[in-house]
């Protein structure tokens, strides 16, 4: 700290003393009303400024901007947002240029919203930062003229919501059916209850679906033609009482429509979709259907009433014939009067019966007529004469129609507008004239103003027998009401694609913000939490997945078993925003990569669209080189830890100012052996020291920071509790511990005891020949030492093979003693068990000694010459020779050694690695149970391990550490010198390989020896 923080020079030096220069800053940082900010530049490989590791908030920045005084994470990944505002180019700017600096600045963003006033300069290798809000400031002009203008936004675009779900309304209650079709396969994007009601089908059934899958019945009917007209050409169709098959109540119902196909165009003009806005015309049509077969069914019987007068007159023709035959005879002349009249009464009651269903069916027709909701009339002659109009048609001329009254003057209106020249033309042309939505002003008698109507009509010549007009029949149906509601939705279609351009160019405008951001960001909608956006940072994260489109389940299936679907399920359901700190996560790994956990700082927040929410927004940040890197200090510091308590020279670490011994290693408690050290203040662990020198070095250290060193140091201590006070000596050095701020917290004590060195000396001084003979024994004990150190391995030897004479000679004696003892003093008490007990003894003996040998030029074969060497065979050898004790024991020897490679070794080494290791296992065989071996041969990061598990006696978890340690045995009930593992440990080791022991009592051992791999060797 006394490095990034020097006292200015203009700071009185009389104060120095009173105000200290560490306190004095913790001071200002614990009470300034100001936020202070410590940032360290970050530089990339090409010595570029990029970013800032966060040192220290105070308390007052943290209180302004949330944050703790030390978060984790850079300063971009907390305010990325200063990207865009500038901030983050002051602060590199100030930092690079020394000087002080300025800015005032309206920062929305990061959660933060409000004016700040920042300073910043260049403090030795770091940045200071002083900034203030306005939180609670009067508003300054520019800050209300933008709040301001920020409030008009934000009303525009509720402005803009609000008529969208105005024109939302309008189109779900809209009398004629309504339905947009988008993209090449016509998905339904909006379908309003009318047309819902004609296809017979629900919304659920209807959005999202291609038309003709919601609608198969569809296909082959010429719709997708007709479509894909219009959105390849862009221009509308119009289609009239056009008939379609649809599937209603399990049958297909024959449909009329009128209809207009509208093409939608996106920003650029393209074509996107069709706009369908079709009317119900099935009724108006079967009206007219039915009015063409009552005139055919009249015009039939006109037919037979012409044929009954041509039967009548053949009947009179009958009779004059008959009138002439009459003087001929008076019996046939009364017979033929008797038969005509019944025929004429027969012929009178067919008329009648004719005549009678004539009237009825012409009855029924006026009656269907003047209930059709269409307005039809007939118009007879050239002066276009009412003979017939229906209620419709008389609604629609405001009362003013009339039988018998010409066209034109019920109409007057009309003729201006050309409706009677139109009308004149069918009754002299007898062509029919049609028009779809046709502007027409009618006289309302009530107002007296000509009031704008559209119609569709009809206008169709009536002709008789010879083919000749005689009347002309008006079909009009009044469209007003359809056109206007087609009219405001197009209008109000038109505000709303402006309204959707104006959002569409913010939600670029935001988008091309996060694209920019370091941070990782995407956007969920719906409650299956499809992504609707990701920006670059956020696929980096998945780069070999496609995100946008796909739910999260379907796009990172691993998220569901770490929770993190449930964590926005939670979100979604409640709107409550959720934190997730330095969270790990296995994701799937990429081909070639190792699967590892990585970590995410993030959050889930919900957003909402007319005050429902409609998803959820991510802000991650991968933070798993900070969690590795803390991972791999705390691992550092463990391993300190462990090399400090393992350091042969004692060391001890004091914290706090009444320097509290926090660690205190094995070597420094055995100067005091009877003494509690840990834990207690230095002066209540040796109270000795109060008042001496030691304990004046120790606060200076712990107040200036500087290292003390001493050298032979005489202490007067006491070695046990309550003990005496001896004269010590210590070489030691006390050196300053600090925190990461720089700041002093303890002291670190590195001590070595030189009693007994400088007690040598002394003895050395006190008599000149005594140290000459001291000094000589000394160098001749110090070449003795070295000579051992090179020669320790030879000792072995050569004091094994000295003992092999005299032990054989002892072993020979023996024998000879056998052969010579008489056999009834060798059967006597304890004489042949006696010795037969000392030649098992000679016995172990020499194999013991045989051991000390092979230990001895164990220690010399650091590099004993290898050979490629096969390791099944080396099996197969070691099978053969165990045979007998296999049989012996009834185990089962398992061996399954695949294709390895040899392995560079000597081969009688690997044969007695094998040999032991496989004997051990029939040795140690538990007797509850038939042994067995498995021993298994395979590849492993470049090792061949061979692996022998059997299913015997087991090790203690205690005894593990001590396995391979020379002369263990922890079997009493087997005979052994416990040296064979130790070999076995050497050898691998000597070869560059290694060995492990996995074994439970009562269950089994399992050994691995990982052998080292010839490369490109052949198996």
């Amino acid at each position: 700290m006394a490095d990034l923080f020097s006292p200015p020079s203009s700071f009185p030096v009389d104060l120095l003393a009173a105000y200290p220069q560490a306190d004095l800053l913790w001071s200002v940082l614990e009470t300034s009303l100001t936020g202070l900010a410590l940032y360290s530049p970050i530089w990339d490989a090409e010595n570029q400024l990029v970013d800032f590791r966060i040192d220290l908030f105070n308390p007052a920045a943290q209180r302004m901007l949330q944050q703790p005084a030390r978060p984790s994470g850079t300063y971009l990944q907390h305010f990325p947002h200063t990207l865009e505002t500038g901030v983050f180019a002051f602060h590199c700017s100030a930092f690079l240029s020394g000087q002080p600096a300025r800015l005032q600045v309206n920062y929305q963003g990061d959660g933060l919203d409000n004016y700040f006033d920042l300073a910043a300069r260049r403090c030795g290798n770091g940045l200071l930062v002083s900034f203030t809000d306005t939180a609670n400031q009067p508003r300054t002009a520019v800050e209300a003229a933008l709040r301001e203008s920020q409030a008009r936004e934000q009303a525009a675009r509720a402005t803009v919501e609000t008529q969208r779900q105005q024109l939302t309304q309008v189109l779900q209650q809209a009398p004629v059916a309504i339905a947009l079709l988008e993209g090449p396969t016509y998905r339904i994007a909006l379908a309003n209850p009318a047309v819902r009601q004609i296809w017979a089908r629900t919304e659920a059934q209807l959005l999202e679906q291609p038309l003709l899958v919601a609608l198969p019945e569809l296909d082959g009917q010429g719709v997708d033609t007709l479509l894909d007209g219009v959105l390849h050409s862009g221009q509308p169709y119009v289609g009239t009482e056009l008939p379609f098959q649809l599937q209603r109540q399990g049958r297909l119902d024959t449909v009329y429509f009128n209809f207009v196909y509208q093409p939608q165009r996106n920003a650029q003009g393209e074509t996107t979709g069709v706009l369908v806005v079709a009317s119900d015309v099935t009724e108006t049509v079967a009206a007219r259907h039915l009015v063409e077969a009552q005139e055919r069914e009249t015009a039939q019987l006109n037919e037979e009433l012409a044929a009954v007068n041509e039967e009548l007159a053949a009947t009179n023709e009958e009779l004059q014939a008959a009138n002439e035959e009459y003087l001929a005879t008076n019996a046939r002349l009364a017979q033929t009067e008797q038969q005509l009249r019944h025929l004429n009464q027969h012929l009178e009651e067919r008329v009648q019966e004719r005549t009678t269903q004539l009237r009825r069916q012409q009855d029924r027709l006026a009656q269907i007529l003047g209930q059709v909701p269409a307005a039809l009339a007939t118009l007879e002659g050239p002066a276009l004469r009412y003979t017939f109009f229906n209620n419709a048609y008389r609604s629609l001329t405001g009362g003013r129609a009339q039988l018998g009254l010409p066209f034109a003057e019920v109409m007057p209106e009309l003729r201006d507008q050309g409706v009677l020249g139109l009308l004149e033309q069918v009754y002299a042309s007898g062509q029919s004239v049609a028009a779809d939505e046709a502007p027409i002003r009618f006289y309302n008698p009530t107002s007296g103003e000509l009031v704008l109507q559209y119609l569709d009509f009809l206008y169709q010549p009536l002709t008789n027998e010879e083919g000749q007009t005689t009347s002309v029949l008006v079909y009009s149906v009044d469209v007003t009401e359809r056109v206007r509601v087609r009219q405001q939705a197009q209008d109000l279609q038109a505000e709303l694609l402006a309204a959707a351009k104006r959002q569409a160019a913010e939600r670029e405008t935001f988008y091309q913000v996060f694209a920019h951001t370091p941070a990782s960001i995407a956007l969920l909608r719906g409650a299956n939490h499809r992504f609707e956006y990701v920006n670059a940072a956020y696929q980096q994260l998945f780069p070999d997945r496609q995100l946008t489109g796909r739910t999260v389940a379907e796009a990172l299936p691993e998220t569901e078993e770490a929770g993190f679907l449930t964590q926005l399920d939670n979100v979604y359901r409640s709107g409550d925003t959720f934190f997730g700190l330095e969270l790990p996560m296995h994701l799937q790994p990429r081909e070639g990569h190792p699967d590892q956990p990585v970590y995410y700082t993030f959050t889930y927040q919900a957003y909402r669209e007319n005050d429902q929410i409609a998803g959820i927004s991510i802000f991650a940040y991968d933070v798993t080189d900070q969690v590795r890197t803390r991972e791999q200090g705390e691992q550092e510091r463990r391993q300190l830890h462990r090399l400090f308590m393992e350091a042969p020279a004692p060391i001890v670490i004091m914290a706090g100012p009444d320097l509290v011994l926090q660690l205190v290693n094995p070597a420094y408690q055995r100067i005091f052996p009877g003494r509690a050290l840990l834990g207690k203040p230095v002066l209540e662990a040796l109270p000795e020291i109060d008042g001496t020198p030691i304990h004046e070095y120790l606060r200076g250290v712990y107040d200036t920071g500087q290292t003390f060193v001493a050298q032979e140091l005489p202490l007067q201590l006491a070695r046990t509790e309550g003990g005496p006070l001896e004269e010590l000596y210590f070489t030691f050095t006390y050196q300053a511990r600090r925190t990461t701020q720089g700041k002093v917290d303890g002291v670190l004590v590195f001590a070595h005891e030189v009693t007994d060195q400088v007690q040598a000396r002394r003895i050395v001084e006190e008599s000149g020949q005594h140290a000459l003979a001291l000094a000589q024994e000394l160098s001749t004990a110090n070449e003795q030492l070295r000579r051992t150190n090179v020669d320790l391995d030879n000792f072995i030897y050569t004091a094994s093979h000295d003992l092999k004479a005299p032990i054989s000679n002892i072993e020979g004696l023996l024998y000879l003693l056998q052969d010579e003892l008489p056999a009834a003093v060798f059967e006597e008490e304890y004489v042949g068990s006696t010795l037969t007990r000392m030649l098992e003894a000679v016995e172990r003996f020499k194999r013991t000694i045989e051991h000390l040998t092979d230990v001895s030029k164990l220690q010399k074969e650091y590099a004993a010459p290898t050979t490629l060497v096969n390791l099944a065979a080396v099996l197969a050898d070691v099978h053969q020779d165990l045979a007998p004790l296999l049989q012996e024991t009834g185990a089962v020897l398992v061996l399954e050694v695949g294709a390895v490679p040899p392995v560079p070794f000597s081969e009688k080494n690997l044969r007695s690695v094998v040999y032991n290791l496989l004997s051990n296992a029939l040795k140690y065989r538990s007797p509850n149970r038939k042994p067995q071996v498995d021993v298994r041969g395979y590849e492993r990061a470049g090792y061949v391990v061979l692996e022998v598990h059997d299913n015997g006696l087991g090790i203690d978890a205690d005894h593990v550490p001590r396995l391979f340690d020379m002369f263990q045995r922890f079997h009493s009930h087997v005979e052994g010198s416990g040296i064979g593992l130790f070999m076995v440990k050497r050898m691998v080791e000597n070869a560059g390989g290694r060995i492990e022991v996995h074994s439970q009592p009562g269950v089994g051992t399992t050994f691995l020896v990982y052998l080292p791999h010839a490369v490109g060797a052949a198996a």
